[in-house]
């Protein structure tokens, strides 16, 4: 068969049947060699942005002043109760009487008082509740509310008399 009768493929391309795999390999260690080359060299990294200085400088002007001058509008008023101190002592005695039952219900449970009122988990020696035990089997309960102090005696008071009838809701 002569030369022309021979078709060659569309495909087929002109170069060496081993040329494409030798140019891949060269643009692969051309690449590594790039990638070598980059990492030597050292990026230092940039500093903090220009405007950061006179911001900071700012604020710390700003803040020594509220701290030396503490003007009007840093200091908080105290939040007054608007009800009446009769109101406020029934409130409180309301919320004692829940507290009461809970160290009552401890004592139940495990056979004695807790030492204090943290271990039972109530939060009220942070608001200002006294819990003082007096023996083995009672206590006291002090707080103070406007002025006038709160006292239960478990010795002596009976908690739903002491608190007197409560509308439990719910």
């Amino acid at each position: 068969m002569p030369d022309s009768d021979q078709v060659k493929p569309y495909h087929a391309k002109d170069a060496a049947p081993g040329q494409e795999a030798a140019d891949v390999v060269a643009e692969v260690l051309k690449h590594a060699e790039e990638r070598e080359q980059a990492s030597k060299k050292k990026v230092m990294p940039k500093g903090p942005p220009k405007w950061m200085l006179p911001l900071t400088l700012n604020l710390g002007v700003l803040a020594l002043y509220f701290l030396i001058a503490q003007p009007d509008f840093l200091v908080l008023s105290p939040v007054e109760d608007p009800r009446p101190s009769v109101e406020v002592i029934e409130a409180e005695r309301r919320g004692l009487y829940f507290e009461i039952m809970k160290i009552l219900n401890y004592q139940s449970e495990n056979g004695r008082l807790p030492s204090t009122l943290a271990e039972m988990g109530s939060p009220l020696a942070d608001q200002g509740v006294d819990y003082t035990l007096q023996g083995d089997s009672s206590f006291l309960l002090i707080k103070t509310v406007q002025g006038e102090t709160i006292v239960f005696d478990s010795s002596q008071d009976d908690p739903a008399a002491w608190v007197g009838t409560i509308q439990i809701s719910g």
